[in-house]
């Protein structure tokens, strides 16, 4: 069989989870409104090509392996390529905008025929079935979410999933992911969930997920400064490492700070260290990083206590190296929480006591998870503090341990070995995921 030919049977039997998350091909199903003569040549002459994904992809705003990303495909699904820009990468649709995408990782590479791809579509019926559907992640509702036949507002609505209530999602796509909720399949608002976790590898990115592309060292104390007001959130020590976005038109380098946004200043950074792609990194090269914030100055036995249990924690990951397919288990690393471990007396957020051992290791723990999730590693066990989540990190992202259930597992599903390292600097603490070897 031809390789037009099998990428084209191969497109007739796509489940409709991943066909109608793409709006080229949902704008064709039978509710939308007939297209003009001048629309459907306009159409066809933005296509090129179209193709299938042999891995998840990042979309970049240029053809650069170190361009800032604006979303993710997931491995298997459709693209439309508006231009072959050079022999390493494409140009293609990404919901309402554009991105460039790795041509290494594409397969039957198709010429676009508009009308054949319509005539198609036309011809499918919406019959998505569970045994179609394709467990990509979990979530949770983080209000009343409205469950729809189509991604948009004006289409029916299905019913109405309560608030904190578990779905499993497929696809996710721009605004709008494909889920399934007690065996009824629909559309709904990715706003509307929270608390995502992979199921695999290859889902893609989270919503919602902050990626840092930098870690930066300041050179002196510097002041961390609001986004809203200017107004001086935190003072950092000299040589702290933050995990930063790229430097804005002010010369700001924004990060998130608890629940808000902060910038440090340009003349105040010795140093920046750019996070790798994680599909062409090399040995040694960072990966991924996250920053948290804790108070410091509180002269308090127990927040002396808190910060003392931040720095042991975190002093126990520095260093650990792990396989590729080997298993992560948090308590074992850093546990037990107890005196005789090493651990101080701090406050812990738990009903029956405000105080206890090991109190701020979860502080450590959540932004050790978040910096996994940056990456396509998978969690395999997480619990949150409470659907309010915890005021460090933003609402669904924090990560507890503590005793028996309250732990957090994941799997190095990357192709190689990674090594942790954080610092912890009076205040503000990173953590980073280096690919290991030499």
């Amino acid at each position: 069989m031809g390789m037009k030919n099998r990428f084209a049977r191969r497109a007739a039997l796509f489940t409709l989870s991943a066909l109608l998350l793409l709006e080229p091909l949902a704008a064709i199903g039978e509710t939308a409104p007939a297209q003009t003569a001048e629309e459907s040549t306009a159409a066809e002459q933005t296509y090129q090509y179209y193709a299938l994904t042999t891995v998840a992809l990042k979309v970049r705003r240029r053809p650069e392996k170190d361009a800032p990303g604006i979303g993710s495909i997931a491995k298997g699904a459709t693209v439309f390529i508006l231009e072959m820009t050079d022999e390493n990468w494409a140009l293609v649709e990404y919901g309402e905008r554009s991105g460039y995408i790795q041509r290494q990782y594409l397969e039957y590479v198709t010429p676009y025929d508009g009308a054949a791809v319509a005539q198609e579509e036309q011809q499918k019926e919406f019959s998505a079935d569970t045994g179609s559907f394709r467990e990509a992640y979990i979530a949770y509702a983080v209000k009343e979410a409205g469950l729809r036949s189509e991604p948009n507002e004006d289409s029916k609505w299905i019913l109405t999933i309560p608030t904190y209530k578990q779905v499993t999602v497929s696809v996710v796509d721009g605004d709008w992911c494909y889920a399934n909720y007690q065996g009824h399949l629909g559309y709904i608002r990715c706003d509307s969930l929270f608390k995502w976790d992979r199921l695999v590898a290859d889902a893609g990115e989270i919503p919602g997920l902050d990626i840092l592309p930098l870690l930066v060292f300041v050179n002196h104390s510097t002041n961390l400064y609001s986004m809203e007001d200017n107004s001086v959130l935190k003072t950092i020590n000299p040589g702290a490492a933050i995990a930063c976005y790229e430097k804005d038109a002010m010369g700001r380098y924004q990060l998130p700070y608890w629940r808000t946004t902060g910038y440090i200043r340009e003349e105040d950074v010795a140093y920046v260290m750019p996070v790798a792609d994680y599909e062409t990194a090399q040995p040694g090269e960072l990966i991924s990083v996250m920053s948290t914030y804790y108070a410091v100055g509180v002269t308090t036995v127990n927040y002396q206590g808190r910060n003392w249990n931040i720095h042991l924690a975190s002093s126990m990951i520095n260093g650990y190296v792990l396989q590729p397919g080997e298993n992560y288990d948090q308590y074992q690393v850093i546990g037990p929480y107890r005196k005789s471990t090493g651990y101080h007396s701090a406050p812990i957020m738990k009903k029956d006591a405000l105080t206890g051992y090991g109190g701020g290791t979860c502080q450590v723990n959540t932004t050790f998870y978040i910096t996994n999730i940056q990456v396509p590693i998978v969690v395999t066990h997480r619990v949150v503090h409470a659907d309010v989540g915890i005021y460090y990190a933003k609402k669904g992202f924090d990560a507890a341990v503590g005793g028996g259930d309250i732990n957090l597992t994941l799997t190095n599903t990357l192709p190689y070995a990674i090594r942790y390292q954080f610092f912890d600097s009076d205040g503000v603490l990173t953590c980073c995921i280096f690919r290991d070897g030499e």
